[in-house]
């Protein structure tokens, strides 16, 4: 009789270790999941590409209506869908802009994308300016369209291109 206790009571600690093992090895794998699909940093990236789609090769100086063509590079990390707006703002050395503040610059064009998390687009360029400038400043801002608020939202990432804009040579 004693020894069918003692095995009964073996049992039910076996029973037990191996179900505190699987309760361990299923919360471990939750919560391995869960750390995978969380984001450690949200971003966004805004790059201007030059005319061969790579880092440089921009051109310095452009004749008045002349047509340049650039790329723009938009990579999503934010965790969710994010609909960008970019816009390409006229400035010159006195305009300000950074990550605070949007430049106050005529709107040249405006460029729309949605990029759903992890992805990325290049959009190709055709400018034109219209005006003769020195140190004329292309400023490239992203701007985010803000669901709660109904409104585009200015996000702090921006770039520029620093151009010359010359009149044609009359022979």
């Amino acid at each position: 009789m004693r020894r069918i206790v003692l095995e009964e009571m073996i049992d039910d600690e076996v029973k037990a270790v191996v179900m505190a093992i699987i309760i361990v090895a299923g919360a471990l794998s939750i919560a391995q999941t869960l750390a995978s699909e969380r984001i450690p940093e949200r971003f966004s990236a805004l790059g201007l590409l030059g005319p061969d789609k790579k880092i440089g090769g921009y051109p310095k100086t452009v004749l008045v209506n002349q047509t340049i063509n650039l790329y723009l590079f938009i990579d999503n990390h934010e965790g969710r869908t994010i609909y960008y707006i970019i816009y390409v703002k006229l400035g010159d050395k006195w305009t300000e802009v950074n990550e605070n503040k949007s430049a106050e610059a005529p709107i040249l064009y405006t460029y729309e994308v949605i990029l759903p998390h992890g992805m990325n687009t290049t959009i190709p360029l055709s400018l034109k300016i219209n005006q003769l400038m020195t140190n004329a400043r292309l400023i490239f801002e992203m701007w985010i369209y803000d669901p709660t608020a109904g409104t585009p939202r200015y996000h702090g990432r921006w770039n520029q291109l620093w151009l010359n804009v010359t009149a044609p040579q009359i022979s």
